[in-house]
């Protein structure tokens, strides 16, 4: 990320929201879907993704607990990755393709990355409902479960580390603008 901003006079990527604009920092949506890394014809809209140059190893967008073989993953639309990036970075969708917020717009120390929930929408997996590379960070779309006690989550700063569930949810909830919630210049960061 901050390699990208660096490259880019610190304008944020794309962060694939609703997948009718790329590329985006995970991807080139395909025909207004996320692509599928499972089929040799997909693999160049993965690699079309704007982290791929700076990462170009597939095995650095799924944590070591995301199973391919587990039906969570084999059923859900996005699999790409195991992340998700914060739609604040566009505005939660309301900016138009394209136009995203720069790095340094943002609070270093709000969450820019994480690990999103992956649940059963009537019948479909997803890691949220618009099957794509972004969320809001609402209770529909939260911190993923994988781990047993929180989720591995990134901030605007670069930093990495463990955060607990409850810590999330109280944040997503409470906090508005806060480290989720972080839209700059929006007085409720986005929220709701």
């Amino acid at each position: 990320m901050v390699m990208y901003a660096d490259d880019s006079n610190d304008q944020m990527p794309w962060p694939n929201w609703g997948n009718g604009y790329g590329p985006g920092w995970l991807y080139q949506p395909v025909s207004g879907r996320a692509p599928d890394p499972m089929k040799t014809n997909d693999i160049k809209y993965v690699e079309a993704g704007l982290y791929w140059k700076y990462l170009k190893e597939r095995r650095s967008y799924n944590c070591p607990l995301d199973k391919t073989n587990n039906i969570s993953w084999m059923k859900r639309a996005q699999r790409v990755s195991s992340y998700i990036m914060n739609g604040a970075v566009c505005k939660f969708g309301d900016f138009p393709d394209g136009k995203t917020f720069k790095l340094g717009a943002f609070n270093p120390a709000a969450y820019v990355i994480w690990e999103p929930e992956v649940k059963n929408y009537g019948g479909t997996w997803g890691t949220n409902p618009g099957f794509d590379a972004s969320q809001y960070p609402n209770l529909d779309e939260g911190v993923g479960r994988r781990h047993k006690k929180g989720a591995v989550i990134t901030g605007f700063s670069a930093q990495v580390h463990f955060i607990k569930f409850e810590d999330f949810q109280r944040e997503q909830t409470q906090n508005k603008p806060g480290l989720l919630w972080c839209v700059p210049g929006d007085p409720k960061g986005g929220g709701p």
